[in-house]
This record gives C-alpha cells, structure tokens and sequence, in this order.
C-alpha cells in the first residue's frame, strides 16, 4: 500500500510541475500586455526601449522554436524550447542597437563571447552567428585581438559555401535550398571582415550572395523576396513578402553598403537599396506598420517593422529624402502602440518552422528591441 502511495504521490507531483510551468507561462502572456501601449512621451519610450536593451545584453531571454503552449516543461527537457543559433541573432541585434546609443554598454556585452585571447567562449555551429560575428567586429575597439573568432567564423561559413559559391543556411552545402536569411545574417560580416583584414575574397562573397538574390529570388517587378529558392532550378520554395524574410533582405542590402568603398559593387547596391525602399513603401499600413506577410494588410509583426523603420531611416540619409524618413517615424510611432509599460517590444512574429511555415505566436524578440534602438540612434541624423 506504502509502494502505491509513494508512486501515486510522484506521479501527481510531476504533473503539478508540468502544469505549474504551463500556467507561469499563461500568467505572464496574458497579463504582461496590461498597459500595452500607454505611453504619452516619446522620450520616455525610448529610455525604456534603451534600458530593456540594456538589461537583455547581460542575459537575452529565450525565443522559443516552439508554437506549443501546453506541457512547455517537456519541450524544454526535449531541448525543442530554445536553439543557440535563433539566440545568436537576437544578441547580434541587441550589441548593434547598444552601439548606437552607448558604445561602452555594447562593448561590455562582447564579454559574454569572445575570451581573453580573442576566441569564441562557444563556437558557433552555423551560419546564423554570422549576424552576432558581424556585431562583434563592429563594436569592438580592437579587430586584432579577436581575429581568431572571426577567422573561425569565416571559416565556418566557407564549409557551408557551395561550389557555385553560394552559402547554404541549414543543411550543409549538398542541401538545394537558399534561404534568403542569409542575406541578413551574412553578408554585412562578410564585408566587414573583407574590409577589416583585408581579404578581397570575402568581400567578393558578400556581393556574389546578394546578386545571386536579386537575380533569382525577387517576384518580378515587385523586389518581394521569397522565403527560399533552389539552387539548381532557380524556382522558388516558400512564400513571396513573408515581413521579416524582406527584413533580412534589407539588412543585408544596407549594411553591405555601409561597408563598401565607392565602387561599382557599392553604386549596384545603391539601386537595389532604392528599388527595394520605392517598391515596399505602398506596403506600409495607415497606423505605421509592416505585415507578417507584408502584402497583407491585415497582418502584423514588429521585427520587420523594427527594421524597415532603421531601413528607411538609413534611407533618408543616403538619399537626402524627406518621404523616407516619415515612413521611418510612422514605423517607430505604430512600435511605440505595441509596447509594453516596461519598455519591451511585443507583437514579433516567433521563428520560422521550415520553408513558409511561420509562428502562430507573437510576442516579445530581442532582435526586433535591438532594430528598434538603432532605428532611434538614428533619428537625429534624417531629421
């Protein structure tokens, strides 16, 4: 009677603990969006926005790769929660929004990657660090001390560069998919280093990725880029204007150009800058925002329009336009309706689940906070 006692007594412990964490994790999602929103000072928004950033730059909370809301506990224990790659990227974000308001915040955080002799502290596993990479070499005040990581990065994402010299996102190069993340997550490091240590090849690898897309992976005359394309018959895998898939194009286009010295490659992505900013500024919604699949617009999400919002501001700038910059204000505007009273920026869409299988869950992304803080970094430089 005893022995059926004490099993009886686990088994309801054990099923307390998991829906215990279920209902902790209930709690939190539906009162955190109490106020949501009630801001009635711009400064004050983007002191908390700045503050959240900072706080997150210690310790960057979890993106989950799971819609599941029930038995959380289990995926956790599964490791289906959390991945160090979709987390490598939301650090990357939060260093590059620190960097445009406090340089010595942002260079602080680069303790928790690289060691004192310049290496990794964890190596990365795949190309998504590309983006974190990229921050680091960005910020840091001083490109020869961590030269090792970045050579291991570099390294890292010639094993994953095909024999046409395209870079594979997931699944190693015999993989025909072409996701159009890496644009994103690649291509500015790439740029960054071929200019930093002067390696003419990297350079060359950047702007071969971004050719490669423009010419394969945009919907004609409408610069949408699709989810993915196969590399042997150029046709496309997923969906055409999915938000933050235009977001990682963006990124890749602007922050490349950034880099480059005045020359051919930099004029060509000059007008792929302005194709792409003429071409998805009818997409932008009466309140400000970006859709999830930005051709909808009865669709939403804040990490694309926390980029967008740096893009056009980036825009405005380079091309002395005043319309850009209202776009970028009105982006801001509508990311100040969707945050929260303590500062952080809700109504992300959550990770991908595979080639146009989006998350049903919105919520909280460090990466769309860190685009968020270097879209207001800018600000006084379109006005």
């Amino acid at each position: 009677m005893n022995v059926w006692l004490i099993l009886f007594c686990t088994f309801f412990t054990i099923v307390l603990i998991f829906l215990g964490v279920d209902f902790y994790f209930y709690i939190v999602n539906r009162y955190c969006r109490f106020h949501i929103g009630k801001w009635d000072d711009n400064e004050k928004w983007k002191n908390a926005v700045y503050k959240i950033a900072k706080k997150w730059s210690k310790r960057t909370p979890t993106v989950k790769i799971t819609d599941n809301s029930r038995y959380i506990l289990l995926d956790i224990m599964n490791g289906k929660y959390r991945s160090s790659s979709i987390q490598s990227w939301q650090n990357a974000a939060i260093i590059l929004g620190l960097f445009e308001s406090n340089e010595v915040v942002a260079r602080n955080a680069l303790k928790r990657f690289i060691d004192e002799t310049g290496n990794w502290k964890k190596n990365p596993v795949a190309v998504d660090a590309g983006m974190l990479s990229y921050a680091i070499l960005k910020v840091t005040d001083n490109t020869d001390m961590i030269r090792p990581a970045m050579d291991y990065m570099l390294d890292l994402i010639m094993k994953n560069t095909d024999k046409n010299k395209i870079i594979s996102y997931t699944g190693g190069t015999d993989n025909p998919e072409r996701y159009v993340d890496t644009i994103g997550l690649v291509c500015p490091f790439l740029a960054l280093y071929a200019q930093i240590y002067e390696d003419s090849y990297a350079g060359a690898l950047a702007f071969q990725q971004l050719d490669f897309y423009h010419k394969y992976g945009l919907y004609e005359k409408t610069c949408l880029p699709n989810h993915a394309i196969n590399i042997d018959t150029k046709l496309p895998l997923g969906v055409y204007g999915w938000g933050r898939g235009i977001a990682w194009y963006v990124i890749g286009l602007i922050d490349t150009y950034l880099i480059l010295d005045n020359n051919k490659n930099k004029r060509t992505l000059e007008m792929w800058i302005l194709e792409a900013a003429e071409n998805y500024k009818k997409f932008q919604q009466k309140d400000g925002g970006f859709g999830s699949i930005i051709q909808r617009m009865d669709t939403y999400d804040s990490s694309a329009t926390a980029v967008l919002a740096y893009f056009y501001l980036q825009c405005s700038i380079i091309f002395n336009n005043q319309e850009y910059f209202q776009i970028a204000k009105k982006c801001l505007k509508k990311l100040m309706s969707v945050t929260r009273f303590n500062g952080k920026i809700d109504w992300c869409q959550g990770d991908t689940k595979g080639i146009g299988i989006f998350a049903q869950t919105f919520d909280i992304m460090p990466f769309a906070q860190g685009f968020a803080l270097r879209a207001i970094g800018l600000m006084g430089k379109g006005d």
